[in-house]
């Protein structure tokens, strides 16, 4: 299958979970924010390059399932997933509980980002009082989601992209 088609395919069911099911799902009026992990995981397993054209694309998504200006979100996603894809090594080996954190942070981040992106383009949807905690708790929200949409995104991302060369060199014998 086409990788740019499983993306549609995922992007769009995301789209579809998050503006029904997960809409029901709230605390503090803040609910979880599905495409944007989608967009953390893309960066987090397709790299920087195709983690940001996959974020771009969840982006565009959210800002027509969201009443939203176009674009706000397209804006912000992809500099997430840039960001993650260039901390990606650094958390490959740590443990559950860290990449956890750090999904909730990254999770956090573009919630403000966005938030701010709005607030400069006079889209002020968001108590600016309450947003840190707004922000946090749709990041533990989101990241108790994340571990079946790892595996999803994975294979999304993943697919047509190289495996990892092995280098060997040849005995130099003097």
């Amino acid at each position: 299958m086409n990788t740019w088609l499983r993306v549609l395919t995922v992007l769009i069911s995301a789209a579809i979970l998050q503006s029904s099911i997960f809409t029901e799902i709230r605390i503090g009026g803040m609910g979880t924010e599905l495409l944007l992990l989608i967009s953390v995981l893309s960066g987090y397993h397709g790299g920087p390059v195709r983690g940001a054209y996959v974020s771009f694309w969840a982006g565009l998504v959210n800002d027509c399932v969201v009443a939203s200006p176009l674009g706000i979100h397209a804006l912000v996603y992809p500099v997430i997933a840039v960001g993650v894809s260039s901390l990606e090594e650094r958390f490959i080996n740590e443990r559950r509980m860290i990449r956890a954190f750090g999904i909730v942070v990254a999770i956090a981040t573009g919630v403000i980002l966005t938030a701010v992106v709005g607030d400069i383009f006079g889209e002020s949807t968001f108590n600016t009082s309450s947003l840190p905690e707004t922000a946090i708790v749709a990041g533990v929200m989101t990241t108790f989601f994340s571990k079946p949409f790892n595996s999803i995104v994975k294979w999304t991302v993943s697919s047509g992209m190289p495996t990892e060369i092995k280098t060997q060199f040849a005995r130099s014998e003097r």
